[in-house]
């Protein structure tokens, strides 16, 4: 209570202090703005496209303990969807595509890319429920539509060699390449991940295992650098590939709930390595392009060996440019 008073006490201070000082300067925030939108807004419609899209997305998680191997994957990967592109933003939405099986997977994902010259910022949240559990000791599959998931991430690369078109770019088919080039980078990542179920994730028990309790939790937040090989290679008849990795290093805070307590595992160190690769065609009026995207991060959680991370996306896209179909910017 004492803490309480204080605190209001301050605030009530702060507030009579800002209210005496009429010349006071603050933060004007209409810059702050301003800077936003000339940073993310392209009010050049003819810089615009619209896409449609299909998409494969397995975020999958993999535990081993001793002398067995539990995959985690779920079942119904595909989706369709729409989104727009600008020289400086992708966006995309897609619906995932439930198939006719009497337990499908819930999910949520949402992709954000934002790039400009030699920056690149990478953004993804992706939210699961059930999942098909396999014992490669048994060879056994079965549905737990308990498990649930939750992973985050942002990225931030800065490529040393700025050129008029990035790899980013190229997606929204609105920048044609006349030159292949190659690129490296170096940035960081901050990431969050969440695996929780009503019963203990690994099936008890684990014949041997150091596992001596139900796992019904475990969670880690992690910070790290990374490096990045970039290529962009130019082909015939307005076709393109692009090659790019980004092997990376860091710490991470973790903490496994189990079915009588807890406990916060010793090793921090955790390893990334994000691979993807892009196949398009960039005509007048329209463009088409395959991207795949493969990666994965480990981390120790004293269950066994490492517990490894692992997503693939794939995502074609055919997008219609508004190029030399409006008339006028968008205006205020």
């Amino acid at each position: 209570m004492r803490k309480m008073i204080f605190i209001f006490g301050l605030m009530l201070h702060g507030c009579n202090t800002i209210a005496g000082q009429e010349d006071s300067k603050f933060i004007d925030l209409s810059k702050t703005t301003k800077f936003i939108d000339t940073l993310l807004i392209d009010r050049d419609l003819n810089n615009w496209s619209i896409r449609a899209l299909s998409s494969f997305k397995q975020q999958q998680f993999i535990i081993r303990p001793k002398d067995n191997r539990y995959t985690y994957r779920p079942n119904n990967p595909y989706g369709i969807g729409f989104g727009v592109g600008t020289k400086k933003v992708i966006l995309d939405i897609s619906f995932n595509l439930k198939a006719s099986e009497e337990n499908p997977t819930e999910r949520y994902d949402i992709l954000w890319s934002f790039f400009k010259k030699n920056h690149l910022v990478d953004f993804y949240f992706q939210r699961y429920k059930g999942f098909e559990v396999t014992n490669a000791a048994t060879g056994e599959t079965l549905f737990r539509e308990d498990i649930r998931s939750l992973s985050t991430a942002i990225r931030y690369m800065y490529m040393f060699h700025e050129a008029d078109y990035s790899i980013a770019s190229m997606k929204t088919g609105l920048v044609t390449a006349d030159k292949t080039t190659f690129s490296l980078g170096l940035g960081g990542f901050i990431l969050h991940n969440t695996q929780s179920a009503d019963e203990s994730i690994i099936p008890i028990p684990t014949d041997g295992s150091i596992l001596t309790e139900p796992v019904e939790k475990f969670q880690g937040t992690g910070v790290g650098v990374m490096m990045g090989f970039s290529s962009l290679i130019v082909l015939p008849h307005n076709f393109f590939l692009s090659l790019n990795a980004a092997p990376g290093i860091g710490l991470m805070s973790k903490y496994v709930t189990t079915d009588e307590a807890g406990y916060q595992p010793k090793q921090p160190v955790i390893h990334q390595l994000g691979l993807s690769m892009i196949l398009g065609y960039n005509a007048e009026q329209y463009y088409i392009n395959l991207a795949i995207s493969n990666g994965y991060y480990t981390t120790d959680y004293n269950i066994g060996d490492d517990v490894i991370f692992g997503y693939l996306n794939a995502k074609l896209a055919f997008g219609y440019k508004l190029k030399g179909k409006v008339k006028r910017n968008w205006k205020k």
